[in-house]
């Protein structure tokens, strides 16, 4: 079982990241030419972008997961309703989304206004074939074609963005138009699959009452997703609005960039794990799902701190900007926020696995609002620090409110050191801001024997069987 983890983990996490990597070393370079301007109007048009994706599939996806799961013989002829259905609601929401971005587009970017609308929206196009074929191979636990797929895609995104930004010095549209490339490639390539090789063809005269039925589940879970929006996007926007600078909210866009990176990668794993962990729970193997949740988090832990404690030398080496590359306690602060999110998965999926998508709103979407009010509160008068101190005590509450739950209680069969595990995480946070000022030989030892730790850490949960 952790074999496979570890083997599907590398295969989702890894392989994809390799296009990632690269776009991080080509840092050098792209800012050069890239200011903290034009990484300004990257982040607040992407935040507002952002904002509305929660509505493109209206949380449909969750259904597609269910019903493999309960219904493992005939689920593919309610995929090809839900197919149907939202190929025809994608293009309603395509109109939308170019209505909303018109009306709040920034105006430090109107030169470029509706060549950047037009390039966001268009990423919509095709998607849910793209999602349809994306979550098929995940629920079959084949990696391969997705991970083949989102290298090709993010090796033409950043070839693009290098020979545009670089050579052609269209500066911030290199990053809108290689996005579009990159995100089109990925939604055709899964045309021919989708449709033809796995016969999933939409159906268009869908039964009306199987809709409702699924809207009924799926609708609760979309401020759900949309919480990711409010914890990780929303900023930007309140930014935007409390007139913070666009060459500030570049600054900040650059650090969490590192993040994200972090976000992926961690969102990779849990790609692995989930069907693994739904189909423990589903087999009533708690000790098994124990494991797979200790080994997430503990891979989360060991790479967010070890990068967090080198990210000074990290920031010097690939940010060819003195003010970007001093953003760097930033992105500690925000990387170490990523270990609340093995346990928020932990919790969550036994309340998607019993279908209680609307007390999974108590957690999620909770705190998207507190870090939503945070942020209108403390960004105005603690500016950058406000959004990342705001942003880290909103993962806390995602992370670990859940189990405090009735229905979590009475449900799981599962129980973990959650105090513990979240003095842990927030120790290493603190240690880390002090550790990164630290002097080479000190962090040398410092990684020495924290790789130790979590090594003996791990041997002794698996001779307990913790």
């Amino acid at each position: 079982m952790l074999k496979k983890l570890i083997t599907n983990s590398a295969v989702y996490g890894l392989a994809p990241y390799l296009p990632r990597i690269l776009s991080i070393a080509l840092l050098p370079i792209l800012t050069k030419y890239l200011t903290g301007r034009d990484y300004g109007i990257i982040g607040t048009v992407t935040a507002y972008t952002a904002a509305l994706s929660a509505f493109s599939t209206l949380g449909l996806i969750q259904i597609l997961y269910n019903s493999y799961y309960h219904s493992k013989e005939q689920y593919k002829w309610l995929w090809r309703q839900l197919y149907g259905f939202l190929e025809i609601w994608i293009l309603l929401f395509i109109f939308i989304q170019i209505i909303i971005l018109y009306a709040l587009f920034p105006s430090e970017a109107n030169d470029n206004k509706w060549a950047i609308i037009l390039l966001s929206s268009g990423t919509s196009l095709m998607s849910t074939t793209a999602t349809i074929g994306n979550t098929y191979y995940q629920l079959k636990q084949k990696p391969i074609p997705i991970v083949i797929r989102t290298i090709a895609s993010g090796l033409i995104t950043i070839l693009t963005n290098y020979y545009l930004v670089v050579y052609l010095k269209a500066g911030y549209m290199g990053y809108f138009i290689g996005n579009f490339i990159g995100i089109a490639f990925i939604n055709l390539s899964y045309i021919h699959t989708v449709n033809n090789k796995l016969k999933l063809k939409p159906i268009y005269k869908f039964k009306i009452k199987t809709i409702k039925r699924s809207l009924k589940i799926s609708l609760p879970t979309i401020p759900h997703v949309y919480s990711s929006y409010l914890l990780n996007t929303s900023n930007r926007l309140v930014m935007d609005k409390s007139n913070i600078a666009i060459s500030t909210i570049g600054e900040f866009n650059i650090a969490q960039q590192f993040s994200n990176l972090f976000d992926s990668f961690i969102g990779a794993i849990n790609q692995a794990i989930n069907p693994m962990t739904l189909s423990e729970i589903r087999n009533d193997n708690p000790d098994k799902v124990k494991k797979l949740i200790y080994t997430f988090f503990l891979i989360s832990l060991t790479s967010t701190f070890l990068f967090s404690i080198w990210s000074k030398e990290i920031f010097n080496l690939l940010i060819n900007n003195e003010v970007l590359k001093k953003t760097y306690p930033y992105a500690i602060i925000m990387i170490m926020a990523q270990n609340c999110k093995p346990m928020y998965v932990a919790c969550s999926n036994i309340f998607f696995y019993y279908e209680n998508t609307v007390s999974l709103l108590k957690i999620s979407f909770i705190a998207g609002v507190i870090s939503l009010i945070g942020y209108i509160i403390f960004i105005p008068q603690y500016g950058v620090w406000g959004a990342v101190m705001v942003y880290y005590f909103s993962m806390i509450y995602m992370g670990y409110s859940g189990f405090f739950f009735r229905f979590y209680k009475n449900k799981a069969t599962v129980s973990y050191p959650i105090i513990k595990l979240l003095t842990v995480t927030c120790c290493l946070t603190i240690t880390s801001i002090i550790v990164v000022e630290y002097d080479l030989y000190a962090k040398l030892g410092i990684s020495a024997c924290f790789m130790t730790c979590i090594i003996g850490w791990y041997v002794y949960n698996k001779i307990y069987k913790l």
